[in-house]
């Protein structure tokens, strides 16, 4: 006996499929590609906080004093860390600083504000010397979410 088999799928079926999958992607990927620059603000933040909560623990650890210096402005999306030991007598030894560091593309930093500085440090005892916070933003115009990352006094950074 002779089956005629037919194995695979015709140009029709194939098409069919094609303009399927092709709908779900044009339907689906705008809110997709939004929600992925929004995370990339939240990222920023993060890594920016991450930095910050670093830097006290490595004074408290290493009895030094760790600043964090931010730029902001129209094209600020990095930041710079830098260590000072003691000299004794209350002295320091210069800054060594790492950096720039650039933040995640499409980010950007606004607004920093420690007391007026754009620049803070923390003691060994974990203090920071100046409070303050900020801003996180998206350089891409559709996308308007912003994030904060605030250090207080205790030296909390969230």
């Amino acid at each position: 006996m002779h089956c005629n088999r037919r194995e695979g799928f015709s140009l029709v079926e194939l098409a069919v499929v094609l303009v399927v999958a092709g709908l779900i992607l044009a339907i689906g990927s705008p809110p997709l590609i939004k929600y992925m620059n929004a995370r990339k603000v939240y990222d920023s933040a993060r890594i920016l906080s991450d930095e910050m909560r670093l830097a006290r623990q490595k004074a408290v650890t290493n009895g030094t004093r760790n600043w964090v210096y931010t730029q902001w402005g129209s094209n600020a999306a990095q930041y710079w860390t830098g260590i000072q030991t003691p000299l004794g007598g209350g002295a320091w030894s210069g800054t060594s600083w790492r950096g720039p560091i650039d933040l995640p593309k499409r980010t950007k930093m606004i607004a920093a504000n420690f007391s007026g500085l754009q620049y803070f440090w923390y003691d060994p005892n974990g203090r920071p010397s100046y409070s303050g916070s900020v801003k996180v933003i998206s350089t891409i115009p559709s996308v308007r979410d912003t994030s904060t990352v605030n250090v207080d006094l205790s030296g909390s950074v969230w």
